[in-house]
């Protein structure tokens, strides 16, 4: 059985209160969200250093990702029967704003308030993955649509595969001067540049940003090659096929014949 404390609601805080009650499994509950998870970090950490004799464990909402933030946190879906934990105190951590002033942050604010310690703030997450899954995607060539482009509904599924692998698709057709009115945004497209200013470098940026590119043998797929690595660049091949453009081994796809899944198994093999 452990003892529930509310350290915000008490006049001894936190880290005066584990070191009375000579506590050696100590258990955080912090069900907020990112932002507040982030800030405390940096608090969380110099409770634990000043209390080296003491286990403690984090506890986050579950289902919502934060495990990526703090590796090794323990997701709780729910708050009741914390007293009933394996711990010998689980404190409820408020983590509460402080409208009115400015010279404490909300971590700092924290310290004082809840654990009892000297303020420390910062936005520190060292463990906390950075992958990138921005996947551009180009379904429009100027010149030849009919021999390039694909129909709506083989789009539609290469999009959803790039969902599927948990990737974030975004559609960088740029409606420049000599933009083909026939290459209108398909009806599900709901991320693409084409209210952007069209410029080059804002293209080459944009690809050379992009985890991988995905699309028909446009001026998209030439820059692709010219800035990106040629093992992140699959071609939409229809009439027009990867070795009449490069040598290098660029992925290939079929989209007169769409191969259910070959967009999906290739984002998978990049392992982004």
């Amino acid at each position: 059985m452990a003892f529930l404390y509310e350290p915000l609601k008490k006049d001894i805080k936190l880290d005066t209160f584990i070191k009375t009650m000579k506590a050696k499994r100590v258990l955080l509950f912090f069900w907020h969200g990112l932002g507040d998870l982030i800030m405390f970090l940096e608090p969380f950490r110099a409770l634990r250093e000043g209390n080296p004799e003491v286990h403690f464990d984090l506890g986050i909402v579950k289902g919502i990702g934060q495990e990526e933030v703090y590796p090794g946190a323990i997701g709780f879906t729910t708050d009741k029967d914390l007293d009933k934990l394996d711990y010998d105190v689980v404190a409820k951590i408020h983590f509460p704003m402080s409208e009115g002033q400015e010279e404490f942050t909300k971590g700092e604010f924290c310290c004082l308030h809840e654990l009892g310690i000297p303020p420390v703030c910062g936005h520190v997450a060292k463990d906390m993955p950075t992958p990138n899954r921005i996947i551009s995607l180009h379904f429009n060539i100027t010149c030849l649509p009919g021999s390039c482009n694909p129909d709506e509904a083989t789009a539609k599924k290469i999009w959803d595969e790039v969902i599927a692998a948990g990737c974030i698709p975004l559609e960088s057709h740029f409606c420049h001067t000599f933009h083909n009115p026939v290459n209108t945004q398909f009806t599900f497209v709901n991320a693409t540049v084409r209210g952007v200013v069209p410029r080059v470098s804002t293209l080459s940026g944009l690809l050379k940003a992009s985890a991988a590119f995905i699309g028909v043998v446009s001026g998209n797929f030439h820059t692709a090659i010219a800035t990106m690595p040629h093992n992140r660049i699959m071609l939409l091949e229809k009439d027009f096929t990867a070795p009449m453009f490069t040598k290098l081994p660029v992925a290939r796809c079929d989209i007169k014949q769409y191969k259910e899944g070959t967009v999906l198994q290739w984002l998978k093999d990049l392992a982004l």
